[in-house]
């Protein structure tokens, strides 16, 4: 069993900052226990020592240690912390002489622990110590008659501040790295947990999402052979199966372009943009039916990646399509632009089959599907969320089920 094992018990620290406060803790409980062990041994010896003083400072450290590993850390640290200044500061008022027994350097250890111990997210307890442990340096050493610089009693006062602020700040600035570190530590672990989580769905999803379309046109080939005369039809419903599977693989190339492709900014146009993609889209089933009311300015510009907005236009404008509701005497889809606090606005309105509320919380999840009446990967959503996130933007929407939607993605004017 190793040490660490020993010191903290049954304890679990649910951070690694929890656990680093443990084990510096008991370290340095560690420590003046094996100090106070020694020189309780030697005072032995001593005739003018004072073994019992030492013996009562090795019962308090190891009663702080025996807290700590029960779970009760700040009540050990800081009852530590208070016996070790007390200790050096009656050491300091008793000794003879502590400037040459050295008495007075237990408060560097004193301060410096403090600073160590509680780090960063509790820096003002370690400065509350740090300055408990000057002051009750100064009452034990200072002395006014003698702080003069042909003293040396003035060198051995500024030299130990001097020495006490160095000690400080390579603390601090280590701490704030070690902080810095677990930051990112912990930044990696979540993206990690994300795409992990991503990827399990990713595998069920395409299992399933993948084979549909093979299995479907399995099925048709097999009819096609047994009746040959419906031939052209079971090849159309083949097609349709293809094209399927194509705009599967095409969102699942889309999100891998996003997760690892670099950036490629440059000034675009978004009304020469969302006219190319109404134009790529115009042989879509039920698409001339749709009255396109496009209202974007010439000269509504924004510096971003055009092929990740593209896939977001793309992605909203083709659901404007596709989940129209045709039984409606005027369907149509209004694009428009609006402009607020460095952030241009494209707003895609449509008055189609909406989305129900229920659905509402979870439309940005990978792979859901809001509705069962169109087929898709259930990714388009995700994929526009992820690549406005990638473009500092956002994306929001509102619907009501029967009268329509509106998505709106908000990018910033000059964000790169």
């Amino acid at each position: 069993m190793n040490l660490l094992k020993i010191i903290l018990g049954n304890q679990a620290p649910s951070t690694e900052s929890e656990k680093r406060k443990i084990t510096l803790g008991a370290y340095l409980l560690l420590i003046y226990i094996g100090i106070d062990l020694f020189f309780f041994i030697v005072n032995l010896f001593n005739e003018e020592g004072k073994p019992g003083s030492l013996f009562l400072g090795f019962a308090i450290s190891s009663g702080c240690l025996l807290l700590l590993r029960m779970g009760y850390v700040n009540t050990a640290i800081v009852i530590h912390l208070i016996r070790s200044n007390a200790f050096a500061y009656y050491f300091c008022v008793v000794d003879f002489n502590p400037l040459h027994t050295g008495s007075y350097l237990y408060f560097i250890p004193c301060s410096l622990g403090a600073l160590a111990v509680f780090g960063y997210r509790e820096r003002w307890k370690g400065i509350g110590f740090t300055v408990l442990s000057y002051i009750l340096f100064s009452l034990a050493i200072f002395n006014i008659d003698q702080f003069h610089p042909n003293n040396a009693h003035f060198y051995l006062i500024v030299s130990f501040m001097i020495v006490l602020i160095i000690g400080i700040l390579i603390v601090v600035f280590f701490d704030r790295m070690v902080q810095n570190s677990e930051n990112r530590i912990l930044a990696k672990n979540e993206e990690l947990i994300k795409a992990n989580q991503e990827l399990d769905r990713f595998v069920y999803s395409a299992s399933h999402d993948l084979r549909a379309p093979l299995t479907s046109m399995a099925g048709l080939i097999h009819l096609a052979q047994r009746d040959q005369s419906e031939a052209s039809y079971y090849l159309s419903l083949m097609h349709e199966r293809l094209k399927v599977m194509d705009n599967y693989i095409r969102d699942i190339v889309d999100y891998s372009r996003n997760t690892r492709l670099d950036l490629m900014v440059k000034d675009v146009s978004i009304k020469i943009l969302v006219e190319d993609v109404i134009s790529s889209l115009k042989y879509a089933v039920g698409v001339d039916k749709v009255n396109i009311d496009l209202q974007i300015g010439d000269d509504v510009t924004v510096k971003t990646d055009m092929s990740r907005l593209r896939v977001v236009l793309n992605n909203l404008i083709s659901n404007g399509f596709k989940y129209q509701d045709f039984t409606k005497p005027n369907p149509f889809l209004k694009i428009f632009t609006s402009r607020e606090d460095g952030i241009i606005k494209v707003h895609i309105e449509d008055n189609g089959i909406g989305i129900r509320e229920e659905h509402h919380p979870r439309i940005f999840g990978m792979f859901y599907r809001a509705n069962d009446l169109a087929e898709g990967s259930g990714l388009g959503l995700y994929i526009a969320r992820e690549m406005m996130t990638r473009l500092q933007g956002g994306i929001t929407f509102s619907s009501s089920y029967g009268q329509g939607s509106r998505f709106t993605i908000s990018i910033p004017v000059k964000s790169f």
